[in-house]
């Protein structure tokens, strides 16, 4: 018996305070999603590990620190009851990275980096497209444009909220704006508007918003026949002059016309994008000093081609019974103009029944309703002359679709007339004007415009990149030989032939107008050939449809989860480099595990603009499970989730037996995994003695120590249960002696106690090469009250840890034992 207490002394002893000899704990950290992206939210649960397992211990004080906080931020820490796990709220602020320290007490400081991803689906870059982009002087003035929220590779995203995008033009002479922004709705990804060609040109229309990157599309305005320089095509513009008609009789006062056309090189009338002043000036073939004679014509000194119009005019009155030519001639600054024209009054006899005459002036087949010439009555010399009576003269044309002419009576008393007519928006092979009066006349106009065979139908989409299951506008216009946007010639229906990737819907489209907006929806991703038709007219548009879209699926979960408690996994959505991406529409995937030994949800869904999503699972048993998710679009991916026992382990250690009325100490040990596990509410059930002081939650150090008074019966029974971990208990029977009693067989029993609480008494002591030594003393300080001496031995330890360093102990040691011995 001495030697075993000796032994049990000398392992007592040799020993330094307890906390020097326990070794930090480990943190575990999981970050939830694994992969941030900036200017979202993630979660880091932090949790300690035994043997790299986590373990349900409160880790108090933790301290969390980002190195670069303009990256990673630190929000809040909260730390779930249950599970001991404290999660970390960071804020990826940008793209990066940055090292997150961790540090508390009595663990083991860890430091590791996080990377922020760039959002590559975000809201990157702004996508412009205008449709036309190719318009001449002379055509449509109309068109749309789109402005389109884009990743940073131009893949269209979706707007977290409502962004307003300022619009402008390099040049508002050119082109004009109805409006200067546009907004793009939340959870939309594009937006349109219009704009309207004012001359030749070249202009780039540019949409900014902030902390995005602008974008911008050009849109080029020619003048005619594909001029290359367009900024100077004005230059080779050059005005007209007509004096119709040439010949008038002096019998009254008569009239002729002045009229002016601005014309390119090669005699096509064109559209003035301005007002152009034009001065007039007439004089006498043969002027002579100090003329007065101008004084015997009626008319302006000037006259204006409109904007939008190819001519302007001024009715030229002489007073009757003068015989005279004269020189009419024009002057406008910045243009060209052509050589004076002469007009004569001529002395005719009266006429009761006189022809009908047309001359006409070159025209545009542009759908709109210009002046094409004069109508007068004539001698058969040609000489207009003034009716004396209303004449219902007809003209009609060979095809009312090419010309139309609406108005062609001529008045009692009236002369020559100027006549408008309707000109559809393409040049006919040939185009005849008669004339039905007193005699017929046939006339061939000059008509000026694209032939009906050299248009063709362009479809394509006003966005740049269309999303899949999206509504969004279809444009089908016409374009002429030089590839620039035209007039439709009838009225027709625009149709898209049966697919299954696309569906839109039918537009009627009037003669004249130029461009049809069609409502349309992309029914799912892929590449298809569209078919459009309008009439005669055909085209195959080649569309792909879809984004980069999310093409794997990755779950950010622990390595070991724990049985019995709930653990938080992510679910992820990654494109084909593994770079996060955001759902363009919510996405739902189904979950499945290969047993049945994990409680979790049957579906999760990744809402539409996020990248991730959050659910809670709960493992039943401490196996490895593969669960599967599926998604529609989605791979399907597998995952190993491997789950540890989590059932702690509670152990009673105190004295087998103990004298009625003697107070004794009990010490409760909650370990899991061969570690404390603190804050393990536990419940007591004791019989047979007195509470002097009990806890019922474990300290940090796993521990609860209680303490009892015997009282006078057979023995005593404690049971501790907690309900945390599926209702774990221990219990233990204390037999309780007699006054008076002694212990049977004391060395046997002494020696049994010692070998069954050995664990609890030995710890692995002596570190020699580091000194580093442990204490256990507590536990025997019951075998102290009765055995007298080891108390005398646990005093005498006492004196020698006040006064003595830890080389002079070993010392004292020696000279103890022989003290005990004789004892």
């Amino acid at each position: 018996m001495k030697i075993v207490l000796l032994l049990l002394i000398m392992a007592i002893i040799v020993v330094v305070p307890n906390s020097y000899a326990q070794s930090p704990n480990d943190f575990g950290y999981k970050m939830m999603p694994e992969k941030l992206v900036e200017g979202t939210e993630g979660i880091l649960q932090v949790y300690g590990l035994t043997n790299n397992i986590p373990i349900p211990n409160m880790i108090d004080d933790l301290i969390v620190v980002s190195s670069d906080q303009e990256i990673v931020k630190i929000l809040e820490l909260s730390t779930n009851q249950e599970t001991a796990i404290t999660s970390v709220k960071l804020k990826a602020v940008d793209a990066g990275t940055a090292n997150i320290a961790l540090a508390a007490p009595g663990f083991a400081s860890e430091e590791f980096s996080i990377t922020v991803y760039g959002i590559k689906q975000g809201e990157q870059r702004l996508l412009v497209k205008t449709v036309p982009d190719t318009f001449t002087i002379n055509g449509p003035t109309k068109g749309y444009f789109s402005v389109e929220l884009a990743d940073i590779d131009s893949n269209p995203t979706l707007a977290k909220q409502d962004t307003v995008i300022s619009i402008s033009a390099s040049n508002s002479e050119i082109v004009s704006l109805f409006q200067d922004s546009i907004t793009i709705n939340e959870g939309e990804y594009f937006a349109i508007g219009e704009f309207v060609v004012n001359k030749p040109g070249e202009v780039s229309l540019y949409a900014e918003s902030q902390n995005t990157e602008s974008g911008n599309s050009k849109i080029k305005v020619m003048g005619i026949s594909g001029d290359e320089d367009d900024e100077k095509v004005e230059d080779n513009f050059r005005i007209q002059l007509y004096v119709i008609p040439e010949k008038i009789s002096n019998f009254a006062t008569s009239s002729t016309f002045a009229i002016v056309q601005l014309q390119g090189p090669d005699g096509s009338p064109i559209k003035a994008t301005e007002t152009i002043p034009v001065s007039l000036n007439i004089d006498y073939d043969k002027p002579i000093f100090n003329d007065r004679r101008t004084t015997e014509i009626s008319t302006v000194n000037s006259l204006v081609i409109p904007p939008g119009s190819t001519t302007g005019y001024a009715k030229l009155s002489v007073q009757a019974g003068i015989e005279e030519t004269y020189s009419v001639s024009i002057s406008a600054e910045d243009y060209l103009v052509s050589d004076s024209v002469q007009f004569q009054t001529v002395l005719t006899p009266d006429v009761d029944e006189p022809l009908t005459k047309l001359k006409t002036i070159p025209m545009l087949a542009s759908g709109s309703e210009q002046l094409i010439g004069v109508l007068y009555p004539a001698d058969k010399n040609g000489v207009s002359l003034i009716n004396l009576k209303t004449v219902e003269s007809e003209i009609n044309s060979s095809d009312r679709d090419i010309l139309a002419i609406s108005d062609d009576r001529m008045d009692k008393g009236s002369g020559a007339k100027l006549i408008y007519g309707k000109l559809g928006t393409t040049k006919p092979d040939r185009l005849e004007i008669t004339i039905f009066g007193e005699e017929k006349e046939t006339v061939f106009p000059t008509i000026y415009g694209p032939e009906r065979t050299e248009l063709d139908l362009v479809s394509e989409p006003l966005v740049s990149k269309i999303m899949p299951k999206t509504n969004f506008p279809m444009i089908v216009y016409l374009t002429n030989e030089d590839k620039a946007s035209w007039y439709f010639p009838d009225t027709s229906n625009v149709v898209m032939g049966p697919n299954e990737l696309v569906k839109t819907t039918v537009q009627t489209i009037s003669e004249g107008q130029s461009v049809a907006l069609l409502s349309s929806q992309s029914i799912k991703e892929g590449k298809t050939s569209l078919e459009f038709e309008a009439n005669e007219f055909t085209t195959t548009l080649d569309l792909n449809v879809g984004a980069a879209k999310p093409s794997k699926i990755e779950l950010a979960y622990p390595d070991h989860l724990l049985s019995g408690m709930k653990n938080t996994l992510s679910l992820q959505i990654v494109d084909n480099e593994g770079n996060p991406i955001f759902a363009n529409k919510d996405t739902e995937f189904r979950i499945a595990a290969n047993d049945n030994s994990i409680e979790m949800p049957q579906t999760v869904t990744i809402k539409k603009g996020q990248h991730n999503a959050f659910f809670d699972i709960i493992p039943k048993q401490a196996v490895k499970t593969e669960i599967s998710i599926l998604a529609s679009d989605f791979p399907l991916s597998r995952f190993d989730l491997n789950t540890v026992e989590t059932t702690p382990s509670l152990i009673i250690s105190t004295v087998n037996s103990i004298t009625a009325g003697e107070s004794f100490d009990l010490v409760l040990d909650a370990k899991i995994l061969d570690s404390p596990l603190s804050n393990v509410k536990v419940n007591w059930d004791i019989q047979g003695a007195e509470i002097q002081k009990i806890s019922e939650v474990t300290d940090g150090s796993g521990k609860i120590k209680v303490t009892l008074i015997a009282e006078e019966t057979d023995s005593i029974s404690v049971q501790a249960t907690t309900t945390e971990f599926d209702q774990i208990s221990v219990s233990k029977e204390i037999a309780i002696l007699k006054q008076g009693q002694t212990l049977q067989s004391v060395s046997e029993d002494s020696e049994s106690y010692f070998e069954s609480n050995l664990g609890f008494i030995l710890i692995p002591g002596v570190v020699i090469g580091s000194g580093i030594l442990l204490r256990k003393r507590s536990l025997l300080e019951p075998l102290a009250e009765r055995f007298p001496v080891i108390e005398s031995a646990l005093d005498r330890i006492d004196e020698i840890f006040e006064r003595l360093e830890i080389s002079e102990r070993m010392e004292s040691i020696k000279e103890k034992i022989p003290i005990i011995k004789d004892r």
